[in-house]
Protein backbone atom coordinates (compact mmCIF):
# COMPACT_ATOMS: atom_id res chain seq x y z
CA UNK A 1 0.00 0.00 0.00
CA UNK A 2 1.42 3.41 -0.96
CA UNK A 3 1.66 6.16 1.65
CA UNK A 4 -1.38 8.06 0.36
CA UNK A 5 -3.63 5.00 0.43
CA UNK A 6 -2.19 4.09 3.84
CA UNK A 7 -2.98 7.44 5.45
CA UNK A 8 -6.45 7.62 3.87
CA UNK A 9 -7.24 4.21 5.32
CA UNK A 10 -6.13 5.30 8.79
CA UNK A 11 -8.09 8.56 8.54
CA UNK A 12 -11.20 6.55 7.72
CA UNK A 13 -10.55 4.03 10.49
CA UNK A 14 -9.94 6.78 13.07
CA UNK A 15 -12.77 9.00 11.75
CA UNK A 16 -10.40 11.97 11.78
CA UNK A 17 -12.20 15.34 11.68
CA UNK A 18 -11.82 17.57 8.63
CA UNK A 19 -9.31 20.40 8.61
CA UNK A 20 -10.74 23.90 8.44
CA UNK A 21 -10.54 25.77 5.13
CA UNK A 22 -8.01 28.08 6.77
CA UNK A 23 -5.78 25.18 7.81
CA UNK A 24 -5.87 23.65 4.33
CA UNK A 25 -4.97 27.04 2.84
CA UNK A 26 -2.15 27.60 5.33
CA UNK A 27 -0.58 24.19 4.67
CA UNK A 28 -0.70 24.60 0.88
CA UNK A 29 0.65 28.15 1.07
CA UNK A 30 3.53 27.05 3.26
CA UNK A 31 4.62 24.35 0.83
CA UNK A 32 4.12 26.60 -2.16
CA UNK A 33 6.44 29.15 -0.54
CA UNK A 34 9.09 26.41 -0.29
CA UNK A 35 8.76 25.36 -3.93
CA UNK A 36 6.57 22.30 -3.37
CA UNK A 37 3.07 21.57 -4.55
CA UNK A 38 1.04 20.05 -1.73
CA UNK A 39 -1.47 17.96 -3.66
CA UNK A 40 -3.49 17.00 -0.58
CA UNK A 41 -3.57 17.58 3.17
CA UNK A 42 -4.22 13.98 4.22
CA UNK A 43 -1.15 13.83 6.46
CA UNK A 44 -1.97 17.13 8.17
CA UNK A 45 -5.47 15.81 8.80
CA UNK A 46 -4.09 12.53 10.18
CA UNK A 47 -1.72 14.24 12.60
CA UNK A 48 -4.24 16.77 13.84
CA UNK A 49 -6.82 14.03 14.27
CA UNK A 50 -4.47 12.16 16.62
CA UNK A 51 -2.81 15.02 18.48
CA UNK A 52 -5.37 17.82 18.20
CA UNK A 53 -2.51 20.03 17.01
CA UNK A 54 -2.16 21.63 13.57
CA UNK A 55 1.23 22.62 12.13
CA UNK A 56 1.80 23.82 8.57
CA UNK A 57 5.27 22.22 8.56
CA UNK A 58 4.23 18.63 9.11
CA UNK A 59 6.13 16.60 6.51
CA UNK A 60 3.78 14.40 4.44
CA UNK A 61 5.24 10.94 4.09
CA UNK A 62 4.67 10.91 0.34
CA UNK A 63 6.82 14.07 0.00
CA UNK A 64 9.45 12.55 2.29
CA UNK A 65 9.60 9.26 0.33
CA UNK A 66 9.31 10.72 -3.17
CA UNK A 67 11.43 13.88 -2.87
CA UNK A 68 13.29 14.42 0.40
CA UNK A 69 14.71 10.94 0.98
CA UNK A 70 16.01 10.36 -2.57
CA UNK A 71 17.45 13.90 -2.61
CA UNK A 72 19.40 13.61 0.62
CA UNK A 73 20.13 9.88 0.56
CA UNK A 74 21.98 8.10 -2.25
CA UNK A 75 19.29 5.58 -2.99
CA UNK A 76 21.50 3.55 -5.33
CA UNK A 77 23.42 2.59 -2.18
CA UNK A 78 20.25 1.55 -0.37
CA UNK A 79 19.81 -1.91 -1.98
CA UNK A 80 23.49 -2.73 -1.44
CA UNK A 81 23.20 -2.04 2.30
CA UNK A 82 19.80 -3.66 2.80
CA UNK A 83 21.16 -6.86 4.34
CA UNK A 84 21.10 -6.42 8.10
CA UNK A 85 23.86 -9.01 8.34
CA UNK A 86 26.25 -6.34 7.04
CA UNK A 87 25.73 -4.30 10.20
CA UNK A 88 28.09 -6.64 12.04
CA UNK A 89 30.86 -5.48 9.70
CA UNK A 90 29.94 -1.83 9.23
CA UNK A 91 29.32 -1.18 12.93
CA UNK A 92 31.57 -3.84 14.40
CA UNK A 93 32.92 -1.61 17.18
CA UNK A 94 29.44 -0.98 18.57
CA UNK A 95 27.56 -3.39 20.81
CA UNK A 96 24.96 -5.50 18.98
CA UNK A 97 22.93 -8.61 19.89
CA UNK A 98 25.19 -11.67 19.74
CA UNK A 99 24.90 -13.39 16.37
CA UNK A 100 24.73 -17.19 16.55
CA UNK A 101 24.22 -18.02 12.86
CA UNK A 102 24.13 -15.70 9.87
CA UNK A 103 22.90 -16.81 6.47
CA UNK A 104 24.09 -14.56 3.65
CA UNK A 105 23.07 -15.53 0.11
CA UNK A 106 22.76 -19.14 1.24
CA UNK A 107 26.15 -19.30 3.00
CA UNK A 108 26.21 -20.01 6.72
CA UNK A 109 28.51 -17.95 8.94
CA UNK A 110 29.43 -17.98 12.59
CA UNK A 111 32.01 -15.65 14.16
CA UNK A 112 32.73 -14.30 10.68
CA UNK A 113 33.68 -17.69 9.21
CA UNK A 114 31.83 -19.79 6.64
CA UNK A 115 30.60 -23.13 7.95
CA UNK A 116 28.50 -25.88 6.42
CA UNK A 117 24.83 -26.46 7.20
CA UNK A 118 25.49 -29.38 9.56
CA UNK A 119 27.81 -27.26 11.68
CA UNK A 120 25.24 -24.47 11.70
CA UNK A 121 22.64 -26.92 12.99
CA UNK A 122 25.02 -28.17 15.70
CA UNK A 123 25.82 -24.61 16.72
CA UNK A 124 22.15 -23.81 17.33
CA UNK A 125 21.69 -26.99 19.33
CA UNK A 126 24.44 -25.99 21.77
CA UNK A 127 22.89 -22.64 22.71
CA UNK A 128 20.94 -22.89 25.93
CA UNK A 129 19.33 -19.48 25.58
CA UNK A 130 16.31 -17.92 23.95
CA UNK A 131 17.06 -17.14 20.30
CA UNK A 132 15.58 -14.75 17.76
CA UNK A 133 15.37 -15.55 14.05
CA UNK A 134 14.52 -12.93 11.44
CA UNK A 135 15.05 -12.18 7.75
CA UNK A 136 17.86 -9.74 7.01
CA UNK A 137 16.46 -8.50 3.70
CA UNK A 138 12.91 -7.18 3.27
CA UNK A 139 12.40 -7.56 7.00
CA UNK A 140 10.33 -4.47 7.75
CA UNK A 141 7.44 -4.22 10.22
CA UNK A 142 8.62 -7.19 12.25
CA UNK A 143 7.55 -9.73 9.63
CA UNK A 144 8.82 -13.25 10.40
CA UNK A 145 10.61 -12.18 13.58
CA UNK A 146 10.25 -15.19 15.88
CA UNK A 147 11.53 -16.26 19.27
CA UNK A 148 12.44 -19.85 20.17
CA UNK A 149 14.61 -22.18 22.21
CA UNK A 150 16.23 -25.45 21.07
CA UNK A 151 16.22 -28.84 22.78
CA UNK A 152 17.70 -31.86 21.03
CA UNK A 153 17.40 -30.20 17.60
CA UNK A 154 13.71 -29.34 18.20
CA UNK A 155 12.67 -25.70 18.45
CA UNK A 156 9.75 -24.24 20.37
CA UNK A 157 8.66 -22.41 17.20
CA UNK A 158 5.78 -24.53 15.84
CA UNK A 159 7.72 -27.59 17.03
CA UNK A 160 9.96 -27.37 13.96
CA UNK A 161 13.39 -28.93 13.93
CA UNK A 162 16.28 -26.50 13.47
CA UNK A 163 16.71 -27.81 9.91
CA UNK A 164 13.02 -27.23 9.15
CA UNK A 165 13.38 -23.72 10.53
CA UNK A 166 16.35 -23.10 8.25
CA UNK A 167 14.32 -24.34 5.26
CA UNK A 168 11.41 -22.09 6.20
CA UNK A 169 13.62 -18.99 6.09
CA UNK A 170 15.54 -20.26 3.03
CA UNK A 171 18.41 -17.74 2.95
CA UNK A 172 19.39 -14.25 4.11
CA UNK A 173 18.43 -14.53 7.74
CA UNK A 174 20.07 -14.25 11.14
CA UNK A 175 19.75 -16.07 14.45
CA UNK A 176 20.70 -14.00 17.47
CA UNK A 177 20.68 -14.48 21.19
CA UNK A 178 17.75 -12.65 22.71
CA UNK A 179 18.83 -9.34 24.20
CA UNK A 180 18.11 -9.12 27.91
CA UNK A 181 16.78 -5.60 28.07
CA UNK A 182 16.85 -2.99 30.78
CA UNK A 183 14.31 -3.44 33.55
CA UNK A 184 13.06 0.07 32.78
CA UNK A 185 12.11 -0.79 29.20
CA UNK A 186 11.03 -4.34 29.98
CA UNK A 187 8.46 -3.01 32.44
CA UNK A 188 6.44 -1.51 29.57
CA UNK A 189 6.05 -4.88 27.81
CA UNK A 190 8.16 -7.93 28.70
CA UNK A 191 7.44 -9.99 25.55
CA UNK A 192 8.99 -7.53 23.09
CA UNK A 193 12.34 -5.80 22.73
CA UNK A 194 11.25 -2.19 23.25
CA UNK A 195 13.55 0.15 21.37
CA UNK A 196 14.33 3.82 20.93
CA UNK A 197 13.95 5.06 17.34
CA UNK A 198 16.27 8.03 16.74
CA UNK A 199 16.30 10.06 13.52
CA UNK A 200 19.59 11.83 12.78
CA UNK A 201 20.66 14.43 10.23
CA UNK A 202 24.26 14.40 8.96
CA UNK A 203 25.84 17.75 8.05
CA UNK A 204 29.38 19.00 7.60
CA UNK A 205 29.36 20.26 11.17
CA UNK A 206 28.35 16.89 12.61
CA UNK A 207 25.31 14.77 13.41
CA UNK A 208 22.11 16.41 14.66
CA UNK A 209 19.25 14.68 16.46
CA UNK A 210 15.89 15.37 14.80
CA UNK A 211 13.62 13.23 16.98
CA UNK A 212 13.56 10.29 19.40
CA UNK A 213 10.66 7.95 20.13
CA UNK A 214 10.23 4.92 22.39
CA UNK A 215 8.52 1.98 20.65
CA UNK A 216 6.68 -0.53 22.84
CA UNK A 217 5.12 -3.83 21.80
CA UNK A 218 1.69 -5.12 22.66
CA UNK A 219 1.08 -8.05 25.07
CA UNK A 220 2.57 -11.33 23.78
CA UNK A 221 4.10 -9.57 20.75
CA UNK A 222 7.80 -10.12 20.06
CA UNK A 223 8.13 -6.84 18.12
CA UNK A 224 7.53 -3.19 18.93
CA UNK A 225 6.34 -2.09 15.48
CA UNK A 226 3.77 0.71 15.43
CA UNK A 227 1.95 -0.65 12.38
CA UNK A 228 1.63 -4.00 14.14
CA UNK A 229 -0.22 -2.52 17.08
CA UNK A 230 2.70 -1.14 19.06
CA UNK A 231 2.72 1.99 21.20
CA UNK A 232 4.88 5.07 20.59
CA UNK A 233 5.88 7.70 23.13
CA UNK A 234 8.01 10.75 22.37
CA UNK A 235 11.21 11.63 24.22
CA UNK A 236 12.57 15.04 25.10
CA UNK A 237 16.22 16.04 24.62
CA UNK A 238 17.16 14.44 27.95
CA UNK A 239 15.50 11.09 27.25
CA UNK A 240 12.44 11.73 29.40
CA UNK A 241 9.20 10.15 28.18
CA UNK A 242 6.37 12.49 27.40
CA UNK A 243 2.98 12.34 29.08
CA UNK A 244 1.04 10.85 26.17
CA UNK A 245 1.63 7.78 24.03
CA UNK A 246 -0.25 6.72 20.90
CA UNK A 247 -1.42 3.69 18.98
CA UNK A 248 -2.07 3.50 15.24
CA UNK A 249 -5.82 3.17 15.76
CA UNK A 250 -6.05 6.54 17.48
CA UNK A 251 -5.85 5.59 21.16
CA UNK A 252 -4.06 8.07 23.42
CA UNK A 253 -2.53 6.52 26.55
CA UNK A 254 -0.81 7.79 29.68
CA UNK A 255 0.36 4.35 30.79
CA UNK A 256 1.19 0.99 29.27
CA UNK A 257 -0.95 -2.14 29.51
CA UNK A 258 1.39 -3.16 32.35
CA UNK A 259 0.22 -0.03 34.20
CA UNK A 260 3.53 1.83 33.93
CA UNK A 261 2.93 5.59 33.65
CA UNK A 262 4.99 7.14 30.84
CA UNK A 263 5.54 10.59 32.31
CA UNK A 264 8.44 10.66 34.75
CA UNK A 265 10.35 7.73 33.18
CA UNK A 266 13.80 8.41 31.72
CA UNK A 267 15.55 6.14 29.22
CA UNK A 268 18.62 4.72 31.04
CA UNK A 269 21.97 6.00 29.79
CA UNK A 270 20.27 8.15 27.17
CA UNK A 271 23.34 10.36 26.66
CA UNK A 272 25.39 7.28 25.73
CA UNK A 273 22.66 6.21 23.31
CA UNK A 274 22.77 9.60 21.59
CA UNK A 275 26.56 9.54 21.47
CA UNK A 276 26.40 6.08 19.87
CA UNK A 277 24.18 7.15 16.96
CA UNK A 278 26.29 10.29 16.47
CA UNK A 279 29.35 8.09 16.06
CA UNK A 280 27.56 5.59 13.84
CA UNK A 281 25.99 7.93 11.29
CA UNK A 282 29.28 9.07 9.65
CA UNK A 283 30.02 5.41 8.86
CA UNK A 284 27.18 5.51 6.29
CA UNK A 285 27.62 9.02 4.83
CA UNK A 286 25.65 8.08 1.71
CA UNK A 287 22.58 8.86 3.78
CA UNK A 288 22.07 12.30 5.31
CA UNK A 289 18.94 11.22 7.19
CA UNK A 290 18.92 7.89 9.03
CA UNK A 291 16.59 6.27 11.57
CA UNK A 292 18.27 4.08 14.19
CA UNK A 293 16.71 1.42 16.42
CA UNK A 294 18.58 1.12 19.70
CA UNK A 295 17.88 -1.23 22.61
CA UNK A 296 19.06 -0.89 26.19
CA UNK A 297 20.54 -4.04 27.74
CA UNK A 298 20.33 -5.41 31.26
CA UNK A 299 23.36 -3.33 32.28
CA UNK A 300 21.68 -0.22 30.81
CA UNK A 301 24.12 0.02 27.90
CA UNK A 302 22.80 1.00 24.46
CA UNK A 303 22.79 -1.83 21.90
CA UNK A 304 22.47 -1.22 18.17
CA UNK A 305 19.61 -3.19 16.58
CA UNK A 306 19.26 -1.83 13.03
CA UNK A 307 19.23 1.27 10.88
CA UNK A 308 16.70 2.47 8.29
CA UNK A 309 17.49 4.67 5.32
CA UNK A 310 14.40 4.57 3.10
CA UNK A 311 11.14 3.61 4.81
CA UNK A 312 11.71 5.62 7.95
CA UNK A 313 8.19 5.77 9.43
CA UNK A 314 8.17 9.54 9.77
CA UNK A 315 4.70 9.39 11.34
CA UNK A 316 6.17 7.95 14.56
CA UNK A 317 8.06 11.18 15.14
CA UNK A 318 5.42 13.66 14.05
CA UNK A 319 2.67 12.08 16.12
CA UNK A 320 4.77 12.19 19.27
CA UNK A 321 7.14 15.12 18.79
CA UNK A 322 5.54 17.43 16.22
CA UNK A 323 6.89 18.51 12.79
CA UNK A 324 9.71 16.21 11.74
CA UNK A 325 12.52 18.61 10.95
CA UNK A 326 11.92 21.31 13.57
CA UNK A 327 14.45 24.14 13.24
CA UNK A 328 15.98 22.39 10.21
CA UNK A 329 12.71 22.49 8.20
CA UNK A 330 13.59 25.34 5.85
CA UNK A 331 17.14 24.07 5.35
CA UNK A 332 16.12 20.50 4.53
CA UNK A 333 13.24 21.50 2.24
CA UNK A 334 15.51 23.86 0.32
CA UNK A 335 18.30 21.27 0.12
CA UNK A 336 15.87 18.67 -1.20
CA UNK A 337 14.87 20.88 -4.15
CA UNK A 338 18.37 22.15 -4.99
CA UNK A 339 19.78 19.99 -7.82
CA UNK A 340 23.36 20.99 -6.96
CA UNK A 341 23.06 19.64 -3.43
CA UNK A 342 20.72 16.72 -4.00
CA UNK A 343 21.39 13.14 -5.01
CA UNK A 344 19.00 13.09 -7.97
CA UNK A 345 21.98 12.43 -10.25
CA UNK A 346 22.51 9.14 -8.45
CA UNK A 347 19.08 7.69 -9.26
Amino acid sequence: MNSRAYVKAIINENKSPELSNSEVSQAKSFYKSKGYKLGNTYWHKYYKGLTNEFHVNYIPEDIFNAIISPSLNQMRQWPALLDKNLSYNIFKEFEQPKAVIQNINGFYFTDGKIINENDALKKCNTINKTLIIKPTIDSGDGVMVNKFTVDNHKTTYKNLTVLELFKKYKKDFIIQEELEQSDVLKAFNPSSLNTVRVMTYLKNDGVHILSSVLRIGQPNSTTDNFCGGGIICGLDANGNLKRRAYTRDGAILNKSHTKVVFEGVTIPNYNALIEMVKQMHPKVPYFKIVSWDIGINKENRPVFIEFNTYYQDVDLHQITNGPLFGTFTDEILELSLNPENSNYNYL
